[in-house]
């Protein structure tokens, strides 16, 4: 990938003087992660795309930068300027207005597609969540999250200390290790013109989420509320500029997120997520919120895709992604003739913005690191803004679509094999999420380091990665009964067929890939297992995460429902004795408690298994550092020599 660092003081890390970066099973690593990883489209104008790619460091962090890509008629397309520490962009009047690192917080700054001289148009000390341009204005907002902390403690009882100290279900890690206090919404004009706040008054119960958009006059900010159960609500509150008060709207059975405003600003697309009541598990859909009324309209889409909007081509064409089997397509829907297509990518598509200059899109696959494009929804002509340049890659990739006797919905793998000759052990490697598929490029679980090393990869789409609305019913609230089980068989049926059933195993994943791993291993009898910031005791994760609202709805209340809890839970000794785990979790993570992963290798110890723990000083939930990543595959590639390449050589002899 090609990116000018001029105004970034920075520059990719090399992977020069690491430990093993002559041993030629990490020079792909050290290639991948030495590569700015090309992330999003930002915004998308006219002859125009501003892209957001990571940036590794000298100092081992990952550094957001925008670049801003202009058509040249003669050349295509060339970076124009770039920004350093810089992460939201949107597509306004005379260019593009962004959000960038400050002295103490935050800069909403303006530039122009060519290049010119920065404007700021906004300076806070807080953190800047989202854009939102008023349609046909040189007007925009810009939602801010203050510093500070939720509150004091009645009568000062706590002044002095450092203590983060709340009386509500608010109460969160993530806000304690960076505490945030009230939100505040300004109106800015890309002329300069002194910002101006907004009244942005919340009920009590209900919090900001900093999505905003606009529906002509009305300004659409996100907000979610509290349910005495313990799960929440996300919805709308409208802001008029006419005067009034901010008006809340929650909407029968779903969840509103992810706006889209159309560009004449009759309508906000939104991706609704249905309410799950009782035992029905969720969906998802697109719908519209529409001006004036602000009633909402759902829009019938094709059975399994689950389309999430991404932009207008025109008032009455809405572009959504769309996940559809080995690959997350495009489709535009025609609103005037309730009419869906679908647009030709040449991979599955990561990000779009929709703009003047047609949808940019990054794609990729599997085996083809991530491209940006801009496509001509009406030609279907795809012009290249920028690649990502990586060495060949060490072997071929096949798709493998799966059937199983006890399950209805789609299932299917992806088998990786090596070019230098039959594999001398196997990798299966489960996905987190649990709605998530093997899709796109990965940058953190890339299985391609290990096919360097010889081994074959397969890597599984059980149930709730596919097929969503037929898939959902078998996973949800069955993740070890449902999920686990058709995991493991999908394993022994791809291995069996592809003539690996003779090979060592490895089980690898992260979060719930890591639950995967572990939770398949007593049926899968691997000689090693891998897991990172895996959730095992469901009912304590749901207690103590900061998402706990996501396990309450899916699992209901961990106390009341603790026995259903228990019984998708990681059981009791999962792991045969004397197998190799390798376990890891980054210390910061506010999703799944560290605590987990240490209980568990200390468990695992009792029962006779060779647990190792590592524990990442610098990470959240993901292992994202690039140093961080290089350290885990030295010390995985090394554990696989030893259980899957010497078991191999012992089975030969």
């Amino acid at each position: 990938m090609t990116i000018a660092f001029s105004d970034t003081g920075n520059s990719p890390a090399t992977g020069a003087g690491l430990s093993g970066a002559e041993d030629p099973t990490m020079r792909l690593v050290d290639a991948v992660f030495a590569e700015p990883r090309l992330k999003a489209v930002a915004a998308c104008g006219t002859d125009s795309v501003v892209l957001r790619a990571d940036v590794p460091t000298d100092g081992g962090a990952l550094t957001p930068t925008l670049v801003c890509y202009r058509r040249d008629p003669a050349a295509g397309w060339h970076p124009e300027w770039t920004v350093g520490g810089a992460t939201e962009a949107a597509s306004v009047s005379g260019g593009f207005a962004y959000v960038r690192r400050g002295g103490d917080g935050q800069l909403v700054a303006f530039r122009t597609a060519d290049g010119s001289a920065e404007r700021i148009l906004h300076d806070t000390a807080g953190r800047v969540v989202a854009l939102a341009p008023k349609p046909n204005t040189d007007e925009l907002v810009c939602t801010v999250a203050l510093p500070g902390r939720p509150g004091d403690q009645p009568g000062g009882l706590l002044a002095g200390s450092d203590a983060v100290w709340y009386d509500g279900p608010d109460a969160a890690l993530g806000n304690v290790r960076r505490p945030e206090g009230r939100w505040q919404v300004w109106a800015l004009r890309t002329t300069g013109e002194a910002a101006r706040p907004l009244d942005t008054a919340v009920p009590p119960g209900t919090a900001l989420t900093g999505e905003a958009a606009w529906a002509r006059s009305a300004l659409l900010l996100g907000i979610s509320r509290h349910r005495p159960d313990g799960s929440r609500r996300f919805g709308l509150l409208a802001v008029t500029t006419t005067g009034g008060p901010p008006r809340p709207l929650l909407y029968d059975g779903i969840d509103l997120c992810y706006p889209v405003q159309a560009p004449d600003g009759h309508a906000v697309a939104y991706l609704a997520t249905s309410v799950p009541e009782n035992e029905e598990p969720l969906i998802q859909f697109p719908c519209l919120v529409l001006a004036g009324s602000l009633d909402v309209r759902v829009l019938e889409a094709p059975n399994d895709t689950w389309q999430r909007p991404c932009g207008w081509d025109s008032p009455t064409r809405l572009v959504c992604t769309a996940e559809e089997g080995p690959r997350r397509h495009l489709y535009e829907h025609d609103l005037a003739a309730a009419r869906w297509r679908r647009i030709p990518t040449s991979a599955s598509v990561d990000s779009a913005r929709v703009g003047a200059a047609g949808a940019a899109v990054v794609v990729s696959a599997l085996d083809s690191p991530p491209t940006a494009q801009v496509l001509n929804l009406h030609s279907g002509t795809a012009e290249t803004v920028e690649t990502t340049q990586l060495p060949a890659l060490p072997g071929r990739l096949h798709y493998r679509p799966q059937k199983l006797a006890k399950v209805t919905a789609p299932l299917a793998s992806w088998l990786c094999l090596p070019d230098s000759g039959p594999a001398r052990g196997t990798v299966a490697l489960f996905h987190g999420g649990p709605f998530k598929s093997w899709t796109e490029w990965a940058w953190r679980w890339n299985p391609w380091p290990f096919v360097a090393c010889n081994y074959a990869v397969i890597l599984v789409e059980p149930p709730m990665s596919l097929g969503y609305n037929s898939a959902v019913a078998i996973g949800w609230r069955r993740w070890r009964t449902g999920i686990a089980a058709a995991a493991a068989e999908q394993v022994e049926q791809l291995r069996t067929e592809a003539g690996l059933a003779h090979t060592a195993l490895a089980l690898m994943g992260g979060s719930f890939g890591g639950y995967l791993a572990l939770t398949t291993a007593a049926a899968l009898h691997p000689r090693l297992v891998v897991a990172h910031a895996a959730p095992l005791d469901l009912a304590h994760v749901a207690a103590a995460s900061d998402v706990g609202w996501q396990w309450v709805r899916e699992y209901g209340d961990p106390d009341g429902k603790r026995s259903h809890y228990a019984q998708q839970s990681l059981p009791p000794h999962p792991v045969p004795a004397g197998t190799r785990v390798l376990l890891s979790h980054g210390i910061h993570d506010e999703l799944v408690p560290p605590t987990e992963t240490l209980r568990l290798h200390r468990s695992l110890i009792r029962d006779g298994a060779r647990s190792e723990v590592a524990f990442f000083t610098s990470e959240a939930h993901p292992l994202s550092r690039p140093m961080n990543i290089r350290a885990w595959y030295r010390w995985t590639l090394a554990a696989c020599q030893d259980e899957l390449s010497d078991h191999a050589q012992k089975e030969n002899a």
